[in-house]
């Protein structure tokens, strides 16, 4: 199967080496003349970091680092999917040994702990980059299409602005762009065990973003649609789907056990859900004025600028991080509110509190379907600004996977189909900051691609018709 991967990459001609080089050369230097931040393992940053030091040291997934060899026990935390990379990256150059528990949880450790770690991220967004240039490929054939998938990617400043941050989201762009070509490879092989390598793709970008889990029984739902397509091939379909299917779900069910064992509850990650949920509920209480205010203050650049000028002050206010009546800590903090007001009020545990105060934001969005879905809009919108190109690309995306599903395009729908349920699924049930939608860029770098694929043929067609003879167009 590799020796048939490997294929897939040759021939290149030297124009597209040249401009592949190109591109990775210049994301390195843009990067490289980024302002670092001072406090890489601030916030999230910290739990991976926490679980890659006790994968490195005792082989166990565990956030504190304040255990020892003796009292580690295996634990619930993030996805580890990140940190099992981050563990190898931390044992280089004895990184590890300056991360402690003093500064970890305090001031944070510096920067110098984690200059292996940028770099990994930053060769895992070249990577990525890569990744969309054959995929692009493959798909269309076109080695000019493929080189604007590929730049899509390396020229994206905005989506590499976070990229020294010790966070999964370089990771999880770099598996989200090689699930793509893992995809189209996969889709024009005939042995039904090439999906073995789209499978594992797809294991390990939901070991780092655990949201793919809810991907994957949609995915074998569409999947099933287009067996059912495939009148001549259906039982290669099937197959095919069947070796997917069992190795994608396989590992991510293990772990769901091995976590059942240690909680007694089948769960992927920390019960973080109901802080997502009451980050996401609160904005359907915005009202029309709200809502318009929400498109414009979300706007990349100028957005809070021209928000200021066109809405009431109270109106704009509570889109402010830290305002103690705005949206942000009123989700982030009323979860927690509503947890110890349970446990007081009815002396429940708290696993019976953390489960009541989230299904009470559950029946919240049930009891206003049409509200949440509406409201689901602009925070679709606040997301795509992670594409630096994201005023062409996000029409372009829509556009092309209308195009796809009237021609009946499966390779295309089936491609496209990961980052529509990035954008969909974050914006349905999170706040849905920008960062989130980095596993939405592969399929905005391929609406990319086909977007200057048609521009260059009206271009083109423009100078045919402009170079005709007198007489000749009439």
């Amino acid at each position: 199967m590799m020796r048939n991967v490997l294929a897939t990459l040759k021939p290149l001609g030297k124009s597209q080496v040249l401009w592949c080089v190109l591109g990775a050369i210049v994301c390195l230097v843009w990067m490289g003349t980024l302002r670092d931040t001072k406090h890489p393992d601030y916030a999230d940053a910290s739990q991976y970091i926490g679980i890659a030091v006790n994968l490195a040291k005792f082989g166990t997934v565990n956030e504190s680092i304040n255990a020892t060899a003796e009292t580690i026990k295996p634990a619930i935390g993030r996805e580890p999917g990140y940190p099992v990379l981050l563990s190898f990256v931390l044992r280089v150059n004895g990184s590890i040994d300056k991360i402690t528990p003093d500064c970890l949880y305090k001031d944070g450790c510096g920067t110098e702990p984690y200059t292996l770690a940028k770099w990994t991220n930053r060769i895992l967004i070249v990577g990525a980059g890569f990744a969309m240039f054959f995929a692009v490929r493959g798909i269309t054939g076109s080695p000019f299409a493929a080189i604007m998938g590929g730049m899509h990617i390396w020229l994206n400043h905005q989506a590499h602005k976070n990229h020294d941050y010790v966070i999964s989201d370089p990771l999880a762009l770099f598996l989200a762009s090689l699930l793509v070509f893992a995809i189209v490879w996969a889709w024009k092989q005939r042995n039904p065990l090439t999906w073995v390598f789209p499978g594992l793709t797809f294991v390990w970008l939901a070991f780092t973003k655990a949201i793919y889990i809810y991907f994957l029984p949609i995915a074998v739902l569409v999947g099933f649609m287009f067996v059912l397509m495939s009148k001549n091939n259906w039982r290669a379909s099937v197959a095919k789907l069947a070796v997917f299917t069992i190795v994608a779900a396989t590992p991510i069910a293990l772990w769901m056990d091995r976590n059942n064992d240690i909680t007694g509850s089948y769960q992927f990650t920390d019960s973080r859900g109901g802080i997502a949920l009451s980050t996401r509920v609160v904005f359907n209480d915005m009202d029309l004025t709200d809502y318009l205010a929400a498109f414009t203050y979300w706007t990349r650049g100028a957005g809070d600028g021209w928000a200021e000028k066109l809405f009431p002050a109270d109106v704009v206010k509570p889109f402010g991080w830290y305002e103690e009546d705005g949206y942000y800590l009123r989700g982030q903090l009323g979860f927690g509110k509503r947890v110890t007001q349970l446990i007081n009020s009815e002396g429940l545990s708290y696993t019976e509190a953390n489960d009541r105060a989230e299904q009470e934001l559950k029946d919240a969005i049930l009891s206003r379907p049409i509200k949440h879905l509406a409201t689901t809009l602009p925070l679709i919108y606040r997301g795509i600004w992670i594409d630096e190109f994201a005023a062409v690309t996000f029409p372009a995306f829509i556009v092309l996977l209308a195009v796809a599903l009237r021609r009946r395009n499966g390779l295309l729908i089936a491609v496209l189909l990961p980052s529509l349920f990035s954008l969909l699924f974050y914006a349905a049930f999170s706040l849905n900051v920008a960062r989130y939608q980095m596993t939405a860029l592969p399929g905005f770098a391929i609406a990319f691609a086909f977007l200057a694929m048609w521009a260059r043929t009206q271009i083109q067609n423009w100078r045919d018709r402009k170079n005709l003879p007198m007489g000749e167009g009439n």
